[in-house]
């Protein structure tokens, strides 16, 4: 056993022991479910048909492997930020690691500025996902102008018109948009920090398309184009102009999940090249 004065000298950390069971069992499911399901598809498929991917859930759900980011109150398994990253790095080991961890067994979870939403956005919009009977949606945050702050990239325009907002412009790189059935968009609607504001858009309402971007990979995000796209005003999600604060939230929690997946994606390829 690792005393307090080896570890003072050593300065290792190590993680605690809920959170190393927590690995065992995901690592077990990924051996045992995950994988060899995934090894009787095609190469270059892209996310597992729906058939397969509700068993594949339930057995996911009975070991309590269900919308971990989502908190307990809100029907998810609530883990800590330090116990999602143990999970997306086993999550990530297979071949469709990169964009459908575990194959999406796991379920999904709302973006999470839908925590913040009113209770009647929640239930209509972020309540299925939890429950697993709608899929996943989108954020899209990022245009063509880039940069990682958002007050200053975002240029899609939304202009009030009585009981809707109209939104003119584009968004860039957005994962799964064309097949989630609604997404969360941050649009400029003043100037500065103070001048960007969150909304629901659904996926069907007249003046929103999708485009492919090409890559190098089966799964491929997509540029959304926005022509006089006009939302109620129900769809907005908080106060106008306070869009920044919620997109801070997203940026950071996502910074600290998303390369918890490559390095399990790096440390498969290294196991790999060792065999």
């Amino acid at each position: 056993m690792t005393t307090i004065e080896q570890k003072s000298v050593t300065g290792a950390w190590e993680l605690p022991e809920e959170f190393r069971l927590l690995r065992e069992t995901v690592r077990r499911f990924m051996e045992t479910e995950v994988r060899p399901l995934e090894d009787s598809l095609a190469h270059d498929v892209a996310g597992l048909p729906r058939a397969q991917l509700l068993p594949l859930q339930a057995k996911a759900r009975a070991l309590g492997l269900w919308a971990l980011q989502t908190p307990e109150e809100f029907g998810g398994a609530g883990l800590s930020v330090l116990g999602q990253a143990v999970v997306a790095e086993e999550a990530a080991k297979c071949r469709m690691g990169a964009f459908f961890p575990a194959l999406g067994a796991f379920g999904g979870n709302p973006p999470n500025v839908m925590f913040k939403a009113s209770r009647a956005q929640f239930e209509k919009f972020a309540r299925p996902i939890i429950d697993g009977t709608m899929t996943k949606a989108y954020t899209a945050i990022s245009e063509a102008s880039g940069g990682s702050d958002p007050a200053r990239a975002i240029k899609l325009r939304a202009v009030r018109d009585g009981d809707h907002y109209v939104l003119n412009g584009s968004k860039m790189w957005t994962s799964h948009a064309e097949n989630a059935d609604w997404g969360v968009v941050y649009a400029r609607t003043g100037e500065g920090r103070g001048g960007i504001s969150c909304f629901i858009v659904e996926n069907g309402t007249p003046g929103l398309t999708f485009s492919r971007i090409g890559v190098v990979a089966s799964f491929s995000p997509y540029e959304l184009h926005f022509d006089d796209v006009r939302i109620p005003v129900s769809n907005l999600v908080g106060e106008e102009g306070g869009g920044f604060s919620l997109a801070s939230d997203f940026l950071i929690h996502g910074r600290i999940l998303y390369p918890a997946g490559p390095i399990g994606i790096a440390q498969s390829a290294l196991d790999m090249a060792c065999r």
